[in-house]
C-alpha cells in the first residue's frame, strides 16, 4: 500500500535522524566527563576512547525507543499539519489503518531493543569493568613517572621509581614522608605495583621486598626494618559504584539465579522490548495536530506520557530488587495499564471523540 510505504519511508528517517542526534549529545556529553575523569586520574587516558564506546553502546536500548516514539510522532504530526491526514480519512484510511505499519515498524525495533537490551548492554557492563580493571594497575594512574620524582596527592609522600616494566610493574622504587614529618620515613623496594582499594576507591602502590628507614640517623629510636610487602596509599579518590552483578549477567546466568536483583534485571531487560509498541501506540494518537490548541500541545502531551511511563518503569524495577513488589507480577503493573489507555484512546480518536470526554463534560456541567 502506497500510504504504508511512504509512512515507512518517513518515519524511518526521522528515527533515523533523533537517533543520530541523540546519540552526538550522549557522545558529546560523556567524552566530556571521561575527559574530565581521565585528567583527574580516575583511570588512564589510552583507554578514553574504547569506554566511551561501550557508555554508548549500553544506552541503545534506551535511545531506539524513544527515537521511533519521536519519530513517529513527527511523521504523523506533519501528515495532520499538511492536512494529508484529513484527505486519508476522506478516503477511508483511518487511524485503524494506519495502526498496522506502525506496529510492524514497533516490532522491527522492539527487535533491535531485544537484541540491545539482552545482549550489548550487559556485554558493555562487562567490558567497562574489565577495560577499568586493566587501566588500574597503569602506574600513571598513580601520578608515576619513570626516572622522575612525584609528590602523592596522599599524605605528601615523594616516590621515585627507576623503570616501569610493561605489565605495569615498577622497578626499584623509592618512597621518603614529607620533610616536616616529626619522624621520617624511608622506603626502598626492589619492586612495586600499583593498584586500586575496590572497596574505598584509594589508590596504593604495593612494594615487595625492601627495606624501611625510620627516624632520624643516630637517634636512639631510629629503626631499619626488613619487609616482605608494604603499601602506600598515593590518592584517596572515590570511584563510581560499579554496576551490579545482575546487571553484567548474560541472560542465562540472570534464569538460572534466584535472587531478588536477577529477577528485577530480567524484568528490566524485558520491558524495554515491549515499551516500544506501546509508545508507537500513544504516537499515533498524541500525532494529532489541532489548529486551536497549536501545535505543541501534542509534544506536551506525549513527553508527559514518555515521562511518566518510564519513570514508573524504573521505580518498579526498584522495587522489584527490594522484594517490594512479588515476582509473578514484574513490571506487568507498568506495561498492562498503558497499553489499554493506549487502546482506549485510539478508539477513542478513531470515533472523533476526545480523549479526555469525561473531563470536558463536568466542565461544561460546572
Amino acid at each position: 500500500m502506497i500510504v504504508h510505504r511512504a509512512f515507512y519511508r518517513e518515519a524511518v528517517q526521522s528515527t533515523a535522524a533523533i537517533v543520530v542526534i541523540l546519540l552526538v549529545v550522549l557522545v558529546f556529553f560523556g567524552l566530556t566527563a571521561v575527559l574530565g575523569r581521565a585528567a583527574r586520574g580516575d583511570f588512564a587516558q589510552t583507554i578514553v576512547l574504547k569506554l566511551l564506546g561501550w557508555q554508548t553502546a549500553k544506552r541503545l536500548d534506551l535511545l531506539l525507543p524513544l527515537g521511533l516514539y519521536l519519530g513517529t510522532l513527527l511523521t504523523l504530526s506533519r501528515w495532520y499539519r499538511d492536512s494529508e491526514m484529513t484527505v486519508l480519512s476522506a478516503c477511508g484510511v483511518g487511524l485503524t489503518q494506519l495502526l498496522r505499519p506502525v506496529l510492524v515498524l514497533a516490532v522491527l525495533v522492539a527487535a533491535l531493543v531485544a537484541a540491545a537490551s539482552f545482549y550489548v548492554t550487559p556485554l558493555a557492563n562487562r567490558q567497562i569493568e574489565v577495560v577499568k580493571l586493566q587501566s588500574e594497575r597503569r602506574p600513571e594512574l598513580a601520578g608515576i613517572t619513570p626516572g622522575s620524582f612525584t609528590e602523592a596527592a596522599a599524605g605528601g609522600r615523594i616516590l621515585y621509581a627507576e623503570r616501569v616494566e610493561g605489565d605495569g610493574r615498577l622497578g626499584h622504587v623509592f618512597v621518603a614522608s614529607p620533610v616536616d614529618a616529626d619522624r621520617p620515613r624511608v622506603v626502598l623496594a626492589a619492586q612495586g605495583e600499583p593498584y586500586i582499594d575496590r572497596k574505598t576507591g584509594d589508590r596504593f602502590v604495593v612494594l615487595k621486598d625492601g627495606w624501611g628507614y625510620e627516624g632520624r640517623p643516630g637517634a636512639a629510636d631510629y629503626r631499619v626494618v626488613n619487609f616482605e610487602r608494604y603499601h602506600v596509599r598515593i590518592t584517596a579518590r572515590p570511584l563510581d559504584p560499579p554496576p551490579t552483578r545482575a546487571q553484567a549477567m548474560t541472560t542465562r546466568e540472570l534464569l538460572a539465579a534466584r535472587d531478588e536483583a536477577a529477577l528485577a534485571e530480567w524484568h528490566w531487560r524485558l520491558s524495554k522490548p515491549l515499551f516500544v509498541p506501546v509508545l508507537a501506540a500513544f504516537a499515533l494518537v498524541l500525532a494529532h495536530t489541532d489548529a486551536r490548541r497549536g501545535r505543541l500541545a501534542n509534544l506536551f502531551a506525549a513527553i508527559l506520557v514518555y515521562f511518566i511511563y518510564s519513570n514508573l518503569l524504573g521505580l518498579g524495577e526498584t522495587l522489584l530488587r527490594k522484594g517490594q513488589v512479588p515476582g509473578w507480577l514484574g513490571l506487568w503493573w507498568v506495561h498492562v495499564p498503558f497499553a489499554l489507555l493506549a487502546m482506549h484512546f485510539l478508539a477513542r480518536r478513531s470515533a472523533n471523540k476526545p480523549l479526555f470526554g469525561w473531563i470536558l463534560r463536568r466542565a461544561r456541567a460546572a
